[in-house]
């Protein structure tokens, strides 16, 4: 490739358009959005598995909503097609115990930062994975917020890539000192937004803030109110701790579907309607609402069982 970034074509960035083809041909408007993310992912089997011979290790990073556990998940099925296994670990693996976690300026601990995660072991295991095919991994106990005590053994069969993905999977503290060639970095995010008749309607962090909308309340009980509170905090860490080593991605990911607001529209309105007029966030949370209830809705049986999407709609 001329470009050492693989850039994705933005699609569908009008509402109209959107609206135009969810009325007049939802079912292949859904499939052709699904299809466009997937062949991008197509195009990276192949370079990890061809073009990088060498290639050990890719390493996934992205935002928060970005989709990265689906993206990992849906790598490893198209490396099969060329042949090759996986192994797909996540960073969170690696966090410290609570009490080691460093701290913000209010006391509170920063899961954000990097420092977070067990810098030392994340290197060991990947080291060992290049040059042995096998490793100890930690495995993080959520419930306990500490490293369990036993350790998950990993061993690599020929013709095999490990994917791993995390946040701060490209941050070169976590590789430094690895073999030259045996790494092969991502990024990922919602790479648009989507246009109404004068211009902008919803940047791409707002399409994040819609899925994280949906997820929080789906799978941590989280009110919108809230999620709406963490937001800037959240955005905060990622441009502290993220966005700063996008260039040394050799490929990017646009993780956008066309249709996720027609799907995630209803569901996000329901959300938001529930914050009351007297909370400080209410008028980000009208802003939002008055956008996304202009998305001509679609029903949620035309997302595929293996859409990114279900990281938010379960």
């Amino acid at each position: 490739m001329s470009d050492r970034t693989e850039r994705y074509v933005h699609y569908h960035n009008s509402l109209w358009e959107i609206n135009e083809r969810a009325a007049s041909d939802p079912v292949s408007f859904a499939a052709e959005s699904e299809q466009a993310y997937r062949s991008a992912l197509t195009r990276i089997a192949r370079r990890a598995a061809h073009d990088r011979a060498d290639c050990r290790v890719v390493l996934l990073a992205g935002p928060s909503a970005s989709g990265k556990t689906t993206t990992a998940s849906l790598l490893s099925k198209a490396l099969e097609t060329f042949g090759m296994s996986s192994f797909v670990f996540s960073l969170d693996n690696f966090y410290r115990s609570e009490d080691e976690t460093p701290r913000q300026e209010d006391g509170t601990p920063d899961f954000e930062s990097v420092e977070a995660l067990d810098i030392a072991a994340i290197r060991e295991c990947l080291l060992s994975l290049i040059t042995k095919r096998r490793c100890e991994m930690p495995i993080f106990d959520f419930e306990r917020h500490r490293p369990a005590e036993d350790k998950l053994h990993v061993e690599l069969p020929p013709r095999s890539l490990v994917l791993m993905e995390g946040l701060h999977a490209l941050n070169p503290v976590l590789s430094e000192g690895m073999p030259r060639g045996r790494l092969l970095h991502a990024y990922l995010s919602v790479k648009q937004g989507v246009d109404g008749e004068n211009g902008p309607l919803l940047s791409p962090n707002d399409m994040r803030l819609i899925r994280r909308l949906v997820r929080d309340a789906r799978f941590r009980a989280c009110p919108a109110e809230r999620t709406l509170a963490m937001w800037p905090s959240v955005m905060r860490g990622e441009y502290r701790y993220i966005k700063p080593f996008r260039p040394l991605a050799e490929i990017t990911i646009n993780t956008f579907l066309a249709y996720e607001g027609c799907v995630l529209g209803p569901e996000v309105c329901r959300l938001l309607s529930e914050v009351p007029p007297e909370s400080p966030y209410y008028g980000e949370a009208r802003r939002i609402f008055v956008a996304a209830e202009r998305f001509a809705p679609l029903p949620v049986s035309l997302v595929p069982p293996d859409s990114i999407l279900h990281e938010f709609l379960g």
